[in-house]
């Protein structure tokens, strides 16, 4: 076959499949959304639903992909309904290309293909299918560029749609449903877009369809066939070719030399009466003998006078799943044979009998395991958070703000003056590395909350294993800074011993996971970034002013609040270890203007660190101010778990 055939859509095939979609209403309320819709597409060909803003393209395309419950109609693909099986079989690509922008191509389209293609299929067989992929898009001379996005240079437009469609079809679809994926892209990179995808689809036998809103007069002819929609109803189902004869014979003349797509596009807007006539044409043409769908809707699910009538299964049907069963013809003959005048096909039996005929497919609602989605969701998840964390600017901020706070507080003399001044340093550690942490993880999730939403809402993996991988990869980039931190200025400051050393950084630790598990959870609930940091400043400043270094003495009607404060906490154990049995501090010179007794006594020249606790009231043991970060922990984890998991389901 010549690639030029392929190009001029001359190509004439045989189809392999075809999906028919007959009565299509969708009803939001008192809403109707869809009425009637019918269409057909082909494997091998391409089909276009055009139509002006409102007209309901994206809607049918939702509806035909399993995300909008149909309110009546039937889908049939080779006239029998849509297995639930086969739902894997159908790809979805959305209008947005939606991608990290930190992650190269290469990346991306390996984690794909690692979770969405079968656990049961081997690792060299995904790489193989995966080259299939790219080789068939064109996408291999930039499979190490960087995605990018509006503020990182990276993919072009084209080359992103194509890696859009690329991450869709890696399980191998019969069907590919595609939302305006022309947007953005220029005349000429549009052309060459469809003429991939024809391409595409009439190699590997693919059905096509693509919503477009008003393509250029050569775009448009390029489609083999065309359903163009007004107000949720057809207005024109046929071959493209023939769409100007057909309206000049209802009385709609499309004048020569106009594209045709913006001539009947702007009719329909601009004139009513044109706009009737040409619903109510669409609508007598569907009586004809010649209606491309008449006889093909399934006559084994639907004639009742057949002994074998199977009720068909509804979209949103109450015990099914968006799509009820596929039984090919050819089972249906075997059956026969078995039981002459009678089948009885419950939906199990039917399930199990597509499961069969679909190796390389999971029995259960997801492709691959636990397991196997936790491992590359880690990877995915740690080279994200490491050009986050590890940038360099970043590094170069942290260490600046280690040799000021180290010159600051350098070698404090333990002695009554500097109390507060080692009270400070230890404050300052405390808040520093509880914020940034927690600022860091309210910034970071709504980045990449649109992605996962898009992942999540075409069943690549379960939350639960996106969750675990969140909680456990960026865990070693989150301690590398404070531990240098620490290490650098513990030292320097001339804190208490060696033993409070290694008890100071576990305490460090712990606070800063606090932090982030509280930053996570306000980037979670926060939908809108502005809102988040709003909300994340106040948060902040109410738990420092509670947290016990400006104030020891709260009102007793606002005195309870410090304990919603993780840095109370984390700020109390540090005094702890500072100074619990460490070495004593020298009075202060005024001895008669010391805060402490002992200072008072003749020849008592020396303080013991512990009285230092007492003086401002840290009364409690370490553990007992330790436990409740962890408390701080498991609460706000398990919080951001259970609201994505009931809250913010994605659509």
């Amino acid at each position: 076959m010549e690639e030029a055939d392929l190009e001029e859509g001359h190509l004439e095939t045989t189809p392999g499949h075809e999906l028919v979609f007959q009565d299509i209403t969708v009803a939001i309320g008192n809403k109707v959304i869809l009425q009637k819709v019918s269409g057909m597409a082909q494997s091998g060909k391409l089909l276009a639903v055009m139509g002006p803003s409102g007209a309901g393209k994206s809607t049918l395309l939702h509806t035909l992909a399993g995300r909008t419950t149909l309110t009546s109609g039937e889908v049939n693909l080779d006239q029998q309904p849509i297995g639930k099986q086969h739902k894997r079989r159908l790809c979805y690509v959305l209008q947005q290309d939606i991608f990290f922008p930190n992650l190269t191509l290469r990346e991306t389209l390996k984690f794909a293909a690692m979770l969405r293609i079968s656990d049961k299929v081997s690792y060299e067989d995904k790489m193989n299918q995966l080259d299939e992929v790219v080789e068939s898009l064109g996408l291999k001379d930039c499979l190490d560029t960087m995605v990018g996005g509006d503020m990182m240079p990276g993919l072009s437009g084209g080359e992103r749609k194509r890696a859009n469609i690329a991450c869709e079809i890696m399980t191998d679809p019969i069907i590919i449903l595609l939302d305006e994926p022309l947007t953005g892209l220029d005349a000429s990179t549009a052309y060459s877009f469809i003429q991939m995808l024809k391409t595409y689809a009439a190699s590997h036998d693919k059905i096509v369809i693509t919503t477009v809103h008003q393509p250029s007069s050569k775009l448009f002819f390029s489609f083999d066939s065309l359903l163009l929609m007004c107000e949720g109803q057809n207005a024109y189902f046929g071959e493209t070719n023939k769409m100007v004869e057909y309206f000049d014979s209802v009385g709609v003349t499309i004048a020569e030399g106009f594209n045709p797509a913006d001539f009947i596009l702007e009719e329909m807007k601009s004139s009513i009466d044109t706009k009737e006539k040409v619903l109510e044409a669409a609508r007598e043409a569907r009586q004809k003998k010649d209606w491309p769908l008449r006889n093909k809707s399934s006559n084994f699910y639907n004639d009742p006078g057949s002994p074998t009538m199977l009720k068909p299964v509804q979209f949103g049907e109450k015990g099914t799943s968006a799509f009820s069963i596929k039984f090919s013809k050819k089972q249906k003959a075997k059956s026969d044979e078995e039981e002459p005048g009678s089948i009885h096909a419950s939906l199990m039996e039917l399930d199990e009998i597509s499961s069969k005929q679909q190796p390389g497919t999971l029995r259960g609602n997801w492709p691959t395991g636990f397991v196997t989605q936790y491992k590359y969701l880690t990877l995915r998840t740690f080279q994200l958070a490491k050009s986050r964390l590890l940038d360099p600017i970043k590094l170069l901020e942290n260490l600046v703000v280690c040799v000021i706070f180290s010159l600051i507080w350098f070698q404090l003399p333990r002695s009554e003056e500097t109390v507060r001044d080692r009270m400070g340093a230890l404050f300052f550690i405390a808040i520093h590395w509880g914020f940034l942490p927690l600022f860091d993880a309210v910034a970071s999730f709504p980045m990449e909350r649109v992605v996962i939403n898009k992942e999540r809402a075409a069943g690549w993996y379960r939350l639960s294993a996106y969750y675990c991988a969140k909680m456990t990869s960026e865990l070693p980039l989150t301690l590398l800074q404070p531990l240098f931190f620490v290490v650098i200025s513990y030292w320097i400051i001339g804190l208490n011993g060696i033993s409070s050393f290694f008890a100071t950084i576990g305490t460090v630790f712990i606070n800063s996971i606090a932090g982030q598990s509280i930053g996570l959870f306000l980037g979670i609930v926060n939908t809108e970034m502005r809102q988040a940091i709003t909300v994340t400043i106040l948060l902040e400043m109410i738990m420092m002013l509670l947290a016990g270094l400006f104030t020891r003495n709260l009102p007793v009607w606002l005195d309870w609040m410090k304990y919603l404060s993780f840095l109370f906490y984390s700020y109390n154990c540090l005094m702890y270890l500072e100074f619990s049995a460490g070495p004593p501090l020298t009075c202060s010179q005024a001895g008669n203007n010391s805060a402490y007794p002992i200072c008072h006594t003749d020849n008592l020249t020396l303080i013991p660190s512990h009285q230092v606790l007492d003086h401002y009231q840290v009364s409690w043991d370490f553990w007992q101010y330790l436990l409740p970060l962890f408390a701080f922990i498991l609460l706000f984890r398990a919080l951001g778990y259970f609201w994505l998991r009931f809250v913010q389901k994605p659509n």
